[in-house]
């Protein structure tokens, strides 16, 4: 029910955001057909408590794809309003943000990608995340790992989408 509950807020996101951006494809023809069609699912940050969901579109004979990944903090620290606020103190929860997938290549059964460089809510550092996965019919396992850009602690996580029947 959790991970329903995130792939919705995911697409009302979406809906509510500009179109993403498309995302490139690369690999063989064979290996990109492979990929055609909808897919859904979530990821789990291992070492930042981080989740979210993942949603990803492939047209059939297209080279390219649209897909975003909304990020939710677990940790959520509250925030707080403006002391000139008469509600002062009250926490704010975070929202969640939605990032883009800036490439991925598909080769066999596996594939490997990267997201477009963003702002971590815990460090406020820029992170570099790349992924991996294996392709098992319709569903895509693998991991990930964030890096921040001015060096520093690696972020491992694991992440899983399954392909919707059409």
């Amino acid at each position: 029910m959790k991970g329903l509950g995130i792939v919705v807020m995911a697409l009302a996101l979406a809906g509510c955001s500009s179109a993403p951006p498309p995302v490139p494809l690369a690999g063989s023809p064979a290996d990109i057909r492979g990929m055609a069609g909808e897919w859904g699912g979530e990821y789990q940050g291992e070492t930042s408590g981080r989740s979210g969901s993942i949603i990803f579109q492939l047209a059939a004979g297209s080279d390219t794809a649209y897909g975003d990944v909304v990020m939710i903090s677990h940790q959520r620290r509250p925030a707080r309003l403006p002391e000139a606020d008469p509600s002062a103190g009250l926490p704010i929860a975070r929202t969640p943000e939605v990032l883009s997938i800036a490439f991925v290549r598909a080769s066999g059964d596996s594939l490997e990608g990267r997201l477009r460089p963003y702002r971590d809510p815990d460090c406020a550092c820029l992170l570099d995340t790349r992924f991996r996965g294996a392709i098992h019919g319709d569903v895509i396992e693998g991991s990930y790992t964030s890096q921040p850009m001015d060096g520093g602690r690696v972020q491992y996580g694991t992440w899983k989408v399954k392909k919707k029947k059409a």
